[in-house]
């Protein structure tokens, strides 16, 4: 299975380095799954295209948010052919609708929402604390997800990702910390930024000295487990 991650990896890092790119240009598409455990990376994205779509003071008119257990097809349908007020697109996030759990009638609606989705709209579905798992059995959603949706997974860092970022977060605190004491962070903190972002806050704030040591580590920072 390592073997099968190796493959696999490459596509699902360029779905991430194309929505970056997108987001770079302007040129944001119209449908988005976001999935993956770093939650902090998936926020950060949300809260990119949110800014890139809609300028401050219209969010309330141009970005809907609703939740999987109150959305029906219908409903998302009503707020995704929703007009823009004052700009030139909307943002509809949905967050835990398991697309592979719907009925027969709410996946032909989705479907069909899908494949005629108004150009105004850019359209997210979030899985959070749902686990994203598609189910090639549904032969025709699948078919219309790959087609018209792109799927964006946000994992947690590697390591040679994480640790210039504790580096970065530290420093733009006033901090220094070399990198044995930020493998050991990573140790007992777990290494998902979503995590280590209030360690990261804690720890700046007790440590005296210029650089945080292992002992700044220990005296402030909580385990997981």
């Amino acid at each position: 299975t390592a073997m099968a991650e190796k493959k696999k990896s490459p596509g699902k890092g360029a779905a991430r380095r194309k929505l970056k790119a997108d987001l770079a240009a302007g040129t944001v598409g119209s449908a988005y799954i976001f999935y993956g455990e770093e939650s902090y990376l998936r926020e950060y994205y949300l809260g990119e295209l949110r800014k890139k779509l809609v300028p401050p003071g219209f969010e309330t008119f141009n970005c809907h948010s609703l939740e999987g257990k109150d959305t029906t097809a219908q409903k998302l349908t009503e707020t995704a052919e929703a007009m823009p007020m004052m700009t030139e697109r909307t943002l509809v996030t949905v967050t835990d609708w398991d697309l592979f759990k719907l009925g027969e009638d709410q996946r032909e609606r989705l479907i069909a929402l899908l494949e005629d989705l108004p150009p105004y709209c850019c359209l997210v579905f979030v899985y959070d604390t749902v686990e994203y798992k598609p189910n090639r059995t549904m032969k025709k959603l699948c078919k219309t997800l790959e087609a018209h949706v792109e799927a964006v997974e946000f994992p947690a860092a590697s390591s040679a990702d994480l640790l210039p970022w504790i580096s970065r977060r530290f420093k733009a605190l006033g901090k220094e910390i070399d990198r044995a004491s930020a493998e050991y962070l990573v140790f007992l903190c777990g290494g998902l930024m979503t995590g280590l972002v209030p360690e990261i806050e804690k720890i700046a704030a007790y440590a005296k000295g210029g650089t945080v040591t292992q002992a700044d580590i220990d005296a402030v920072a909580d385990p997981v487990l």
